[in-house]
Order: C-alpha cells, then sequence, then structure tokens
C-alpha cells in the first residue's frame, strides 16, 4: 500500500482534467497568439480558463497573467514590486517558514539593499500579529506572507494580517502565496 505524504505540494490530477490535457496536448495544441484554426481552438481554452478563474479569484480577466508557475509569480511580484516602490522605502517583511520561492527572493533583494525582517512563528507555525505590527515601519513597502505553509500545512491569519497592514499603511503592498491553499481552502 502507498502512503504518500506529499498531497499539499503535489496532488494526482482528476481523470477529466487529463482526458482534456490529453486532448489540448494531442489535438488542440495550436498556439492561441495565431489566427488560424489550432490557434482558435487553443485560444478558446485559455479565455475559458481566463473566465472561469476571475470569476472564482472575484478579479477582472485583464488583471490575470498566467505564468509558469508559483516560483516564476512570486519573483515576479516580490522583486517588480521592490523596484516600483524603492522610492517610498526599502523595507520588506515576511516569515521565517516561507516557500523557498520567497526567502530565495527575499535574500536577492537583501543583497540589493533592501532590508528584510522574517517574522518568527508560534509553535503551530502561525505569526503573532503583535510581531506583524511591531516589524511595521514607514519604510515598510511590502508584506508577503504565505496562505497555508506547504510543508505543515499551517494557515496565517491572512485576513486579519491584511487589515493590520493596511491599518498601519494604506500604501503597503500586501503579497500572498496562495499556491498551496487554493482549491483546497477558501482564500477568497
Amino acid at each position: 500500500m502507498e502512503v504518500y505524504m506529499d498531497n499539499s505540494a503535489t496532488t494526482r490530477t482528476f481523470p477529466e482534467v487529463a482526458e482534456l490535457m490529453t486532448k489540448i496536448m494531442c489535438e488542440d495544441y495550436g498556439n492561441p497568439s495565431s489566427l488560424h484554426m489550432k490557434g482558435v481552438e487553443a485560444e478558446k481554452y485559455l479565455r475559458y480558463a481566463k473566465e472561469t478563474l476571475a470569476r472564482i479569484l472575484k478579479v477582472e480577466e485583464r488583471e490575470l497573467l498566467f505564468t509558469s508557475g508559483g516560483t516564476e509569480s512570486d519573483n515576479m511580484a516580490l522583486i517588480g514590486c521592490a523596484l516600483a516602490n524603492c522610492r517610498r522605502g526599502n523595507h520588506l517583511i515576511t516569515t521565517q517558514v516561507e516557500h523557498p520561492a520567497i526567502l530565495q527572493t527575499m535574500r536577492y533583494l537583501e543583497s540589493q539593499g533592501y532590508r528584510v525582517t522574517y517574522l518568527p512563528v508560534d509553535s503551530c507555525g502561525r505569526i503573532r500579529l503583535e510581531d506583524l505590527r511591531r516589524a511595521m515601519t514607514p519604510e515598510t513597502i511590502l508584506v508577503s506572507i504565505m496562505h497555508t505553509n506547504n510543508e505543515i500545512g499551517a494557515l496565517q491569519p491572512i485576513e486579519e494580517a491584511g487589515a493590520l497592514i493596511k491599518q498601519m499603511n494604506p500604501d503597503t503592498l500586501f503579497h500572498v502565496d496562495a499556491v498551496q491553499g487554493f482549491g483546497k481552502s477558501r482564500i477568497y
């Protein structure tokens, strides 16, 4: 009997999803940016995916950007935010238990002159809001906290953290890596 202990990070694909992916990869594999029929068919899948995700996330379709995965998305968000807001400050906040995609990017930003505060977690793997409150400064331009921990499954108090951040500095951006929780927990 197999016991698989990494289901949060890599979950078995639903058979109907695998069937659809096989159809797309073997029959409707065209470039969705091309005007030929294969491209037109491929674009329909892309459009449907954007409509579906926009509805679930309660955002506009134009606000969605598809990338190769969570790491690329995290890198783009953190580095882009830091560079775009460097005139307002150079302080970033994250947790000590983030996914390597966040921690490595924060270390890179430190090497570029940004100051990063790494919040500790309690015995359940959750941040303390009081630690976040103490870490916030007028120079804080970004806070990044994962929704669901990829190793222990701890859920962070995202809603409360977001409210605290906005209360203390409405201009501070709040990034949430929700890859592990999407589809498993209500995150929207």
